[in-house]
């Protein structure tokens, strides 16, 4: 009857201070709007998803194969 939903920000993708709406960056460090300091693991009860803050790390570079890597 009702369908599970998929989480916004995936499965591998654990929610952070650094991507969140509440967070503020001052000289460096984030604070937290609600809380004003950030625990340890980096999250509180007030996170708020905010896609435009999180930085997508670039894919790495494939290594050089050559034919010989793939025969049998």
């Amino acid at each position: 009857m009702f369908k599970k939903k998929k989480k916004l920000l995936g499965a591998d993708i654990k929610p952070r201070c650094d991507y969140c709406q509440n967070c503020v960056v001052e000289g460096g460090k984030n604070f937290c709007r609600y809380k004003k300091s950030i625990n340890k693991k980096g999250k509180c009860s007030k996170f708020d998803y905010n896609p435009v803050m999180r930085r997508v790390e670039p894919p790495r570079m494939l290594e050089k194969f050559d034919a010989s890597d793939f025969e049998l």
